[in-house]
Formats: structure tokens, sequence, C-alpha cells
């Protein structure tokens, strides 16, 4: 969500940090779709919103003060790193999913403390980062090795 975080990237380096915007950076309009996930052979839906350039990657869900049930803002990276994440000036407890090329979960980051500068990671490289309501992937089954599917998502920048 970023919400969380968002921020700062650094370039050049094997990392990649989401956090510290601005309230009152411009943004383009997101994009939507939606994320489906297949954990033990059920199927869960994600409407998103979707991050894609630098700005909205930066605010990511920074400033919200509610996410519905089956909501959350999808992440996309033109390239795979490892990704972490901060929830400066983020209100809402979060689960962040990070996602490989090959659209498989890698890892989870459970029950992320909202208004913190503390950096989240799995520590493997991904290429999209999920985010939604804490508690979202353990009732949901969603882990490491879960498929993931996207509808409505172009997976390039504009």
């Amino acid at each position: 969500m970023l919400l969380c975080c968002v921020g700062a990237c650094k370039h050049g380096g094997e990392k990649t940090t989401a956090g510290s915007g601005t309230q009152e950076s411009a943004l383009t309009p997101l994009d939507r779709g939606v994320v489906v996930l297949s954990p033990g052979g059920r199927t869960v839906r994600v409407a998103v919103e979707v991050a894609r350039t630098d700005t909205q990657v930066q605010r990511g869900l920074m400033f919200r003060k509610a996410l519905g049930d089956t909501a959350g803002m999808l992440f996309i990276f033109e390239r795979d790193r490892e990704h972490s994440f901060w929830m400066k000036n983020t209100y809402v407890a979060l689960d962040m999913i990070f996602i490989d090329k090959d659209l498989s979960v890698i890892g989870v980051v459970h029950n992320a403390e909202p208004m913190t500068t503390v950096s989240r990671t799995v520590g493997k490289p991904s290429r999209y980062v999920l985010e939604v309501n804490a508690t979202f992937a353990k009732k949901h089954g969603i882990d490491a090795g879960t498929k993931v599917a996207f509808e409505g998502i172009a997976l390039h920048k504009k």
C-alpha cells in the first residue's frame, strides 16, 4: 500500500525501497484490475488499484483510513529485485504479498504495523507486490507457492 510506503527507491543496488512520499505529490489516476489468487484449489479475488509509476509507488496506500475486505493495491515493477516497504503515513495494517515474474507467491509479510519506517521484505526478488488488509493472507491460506493471475491489468509501464 505503500501506502505503505512509498517513497524512495534506491537505484543501482539489489534492493528497492518504497516509502516516504508526500501527501502533496501530484498523482496520475490509478489503473484498476483484479488479482486472482488460487490457494489450495480455491479462488480469492482482490479488486486492486495498480501502482506502476514512481509517484504512484511512492504514495501507495498512504493517508487512507480504510481498505475494503477484498480490495488492495498491486505494485508493478519493471524487473525482479528484493523490494522492501515501510508504512510511513499508512494508517491501515497490511499484509504484503510478494509475487515473482512467474506469478507465484514467494513470501508474505503478515500484519505490517502502520505508521512506522521499519523496512519489510521477504528477502527474495519479486516483480509484483500485493497489499491487502492485515490477516487477509492467513484468512485465505495464501503463502509461498500460491498461484496468481491478473485480470484487466497491463504488466508494463504506460
